[in-house]
């Protein structure tokens, strides 16, 4: 099973600028507030093995986060259906501002930064392990169409479904041919399945992988990207960190939880497993005072001013799995 180490000059505010990402927050909790009642929500355990013992709790936009007693997968404990989660993503003036102002005005250092490295990772694996000269791909669950709206930069002649989609096609219009949005999948007939933090927003992961396993061929390929509850920054800062946003974030996974839900489902073999952030350090180094024992990481990267330190840092995270972004490919037996 391979582990990748990378290195990135991203930034977060590159991709996030502070005041967009404060309007944005803010109008998601006013839309939780109104599209998401509490007396609509379903009460859920762990989402990879149902436990319902917790090692604790914490609010978040007033929905609650759980931390499952022996995965440590951080989960929240009421959530929406599926339905509901798309009517929400639809009506949502959060996600359409999103759409609108926040990613336009980013749209080009994503493009480089995340969006074109992502799918050069897939194409070392497609090109390894596909042979069809016409490849069949399908996205669940987008909440964009950056990845759609550049696929054919790597592989021109492909088709790529948008499968179940949690953004306004009109909002899209001109941009994402209507032919590609579909809710269903023919069986055994995709060569290549991107989850790009789509485990992340699903009310259920385990359905989803299942979905998967059920449109791919034989030996097609599966790529996952998720944020996981045992990186760096999670364990460093808890309930502070950043990445807590609900409905988006509803499951972040530990590692050990991701590789149970994988074996759960039975069908994939796993050829690689990483977690290749790079926003960790900078992202621990901005919240220090809501770290526990900070004083030695502010020593760490703060006062020793060293930047091989860092960069060590960082090497060791990727290659323990130990980052907060995680990346994987599975294969289909």
């Amino acid at each position: 099973m391979e582990r990748a180490i990378i290195h990135s000059d991203l930034k977060k505010g590159e991709i996030q600028p502070k005041l967009l990402l404060e309007e944005y927050l803010s109008m998601m909790q006013e839309d939780i507030q109104k599209l998401l009642p509490s007396g609509s929500l379903h009460k859920v355990f762990c989402p990879v093995t149902g436990e319902k013992a917790v090692q604790k709790s914490f609010q978040k936009m007033g929905m609650k986060y759980q931390i499952s007693q022996t995965l440590g997968n951080i989960y929240l404990s009421t959530h929406p259906s599926m339905n509901l989660l798309k009517q929400f993503y639809l009506k949502s003036e959060a996600r359409k501002f999103w759409l609108t102002k926040l990613w336009p005005q980013t749209k080009d250092v994503r493009d480089e930064k995340i969006i074109f490295p992502q799918l050069k990772w897939a194409h070392g694996f497609i090109s390894q392990y596909c042979r069809n000269s016409k490849l069949f791909m399908a996205e669940i669950l987008p909440n964009h169409w950056g990845y759609y709206r550049k696929i054919r930069n790597v592989w021109a002649e492909a088709e790529y479904q948008l499968i179940d989609p949690l953004f306004d096609p009109e909002i899209a219009s001109g941009e994402v041919s209507t032919q590609d949005l579909n809710d269903n999948i023919t069986s055994s007939t995709l060569d290549a399945v991107f989850l790009f933090e789509a485990l992340d927003r699903s009310p259920d992961p385990l359905s989803v992988l299942k979905k998967v396993t059920t449109a791919l061929k034989p030996g097609g390929l599966c790529f996952i990207t998720c944020l996981l509850s045992s990186g760096f920054e999670v364990q460093a800062l808890g309930q502070e960190s950043e990445v807590f946003v609900p409905p988006e974030r509803m499951n972040l996974l530990s590692y050990e939880g991701m590789s149970v839900l994988i074996e759960k489902e039975g069908s994939f073999e796993v050829l690689e497993f990483s977690t290749p952030g790079v926003l960790d350090i900078s992202n621990v180094t901005k919240r220090l005072d809501h770290v526990n024992n900070m004083d030695f990481f502010r020593y760490i990267f703060m006062h020793r001013q060293d930047k091989e330190l860092i960069s060590s840092f960082q090497d060791f995270l990727q290659l323990n799995r130990l980052g907060t972004f995680g990346r994987l490919v599975l294969r289909k037996k």
